[in-house]
């Protein structure tokens, strides 16, 4: 299989603003997937018309599965996303959704 599936929980989400011109907003991710062999780990983030409502801005937290046989061992992984460009006059905070659950963190 090499197609990307949403990795199976998300457990932490960190923030943080490096002071740069423009500041980029770091997100990094850590989720659990069911076996070893996962490759491609990252946050896709979903795309909006408008802003959402809420100030969340929404992502898919997603990975490849391995093509063969893996040790079915509960595995840690971690995605990061530099977020250049972020809406600063709307962004309150950050969800990710996983497979079985979903976090979210506020700025």
């Amino acid at each position: 299989m090499t197609k990307s599936d949403k990795v199976q929980r998300v457990e932490s989400i960190s923030l943080v603003i490096e002071k740069k011109l423009p500041p980029i907003l770091v997100i990094q991710a850590t989720g659990t997937v069911p076996t070893l062999g996962y490759t491609n780990v990252h946050l896709e983030p979903y795309i909006y018309i408008t802003p959402p409502a809420d100030g969340f801005y929404e992502f898919t937290f997603r990975a490849t599965a391995p093509d063969g046989p893996a040790g079915e061992v509960v595995t840690t992984v971690e995605a990061t996303f530099p977020w250049e460009d972020y809406p600063q006059a709307t962004l309150r905070g950050v969800r990710i959704y996983a497979e079985q659950n979903e976090r979210e963190e506020k700025l």
